[in-house]
């Protein structure tokens, strides 16, 4: 079975649609990782989860982040191969789909991606967005070493070994690239997949908020990992 983790604050405007989306794959075990809506998010999903036994909602009543929302759907996860899909629609299910088979093909780790010749990108982010995305991909690549091309798109999905074999600490959106750079270290097999993706104006994402903490992340990784 395959369970897909779906954090989501405040996605009312959204959430139905991608869990409808959902239900037409079978196999699939849908956990939504609610983080400390205000907006009913949690209320229509335990809506859609009464009609549909495959869908699991967690809840926290304090934000917890991107990283923490997404670990703790990993812990009600029961499926075999493990991944997570942001909750925007900025990415559709059948793009996830083509991500796992990536999976099904050998890939220990396999990476929805933005930046590769096939991806086509339906609405691009704003150009300060591009500009900081780009800068943080350099970084990255100087400080872990990393040869991926998109740590940071949310589309992933793994083997269960693997997120068993891993040690994630990050809580927030630097998450992804923890995740990424420690598969990697450990050797394991990662493929990049390309998909269509499109911006989305109301994105959650606090640049201002959330750029220090990815980058004591990103030290608090390479320190690790270079141990």
């Amino acid at each position: 079975m395959i369970s897909v983790v779906i954090p989501a604050h405040n996605e009312a405007g959204e959430i139905y649609k991608l869990l409808q989306e959902f239900s037409s794959f079978e196999g699939l075990q849908l956990v939504v990782a609610e983080d400390a809506s205000t907006d009913g998010t949690p209320e229509i999903v335990q809506e859609f989860a009464a009609r549909n036994r495959n869908v699991i909602l967690t809840r926290s009543t304090t934000l917890t982040g991107k990283g923490g929302a997404i670990k703790r759907g990993l812990a009600a996860a029961t499926g075999d191969v493990l991944g997570f899909i942001d909750a925007d629609r900025s990415i559709h299910p059948d793009d996830f789909m083509r991500v796992v088979d990536a999976i099904n093909c050998g890939a220990d780790l396999a990476i929805g991606s933005r930046k590769l010749p096939a991806s086509v990108i339906l609405q691009p982010q704003p150009l300060l967005r591009r500009i900081l995305g780009s800068a943080y991909a350099i970084l990255v690549r100087a400080l872990l070493q990393t040869t991926e091309r998109d740590l940071q798109c949310g589309c992933k999905a793994f083997r269960r070994s693997l997120w068993d074999a891993l040690n994630i600490n990050c809580d927030g959106f630097a998450f992804d690239t923890e995740l990424v750079a420690k598969a990697h270290k450990k050797g394991f097999a990662i493929a990049e997949v390309p998909i269509t993706w499109r911006n989305m104006d109301d994105s959650k994402v606090k640049v201002r908020r959330e750029v220090l903490q990815m980058f004591r992340c990103l030290l608090s990784v390479r320190a690790e990992i270079r141990r």
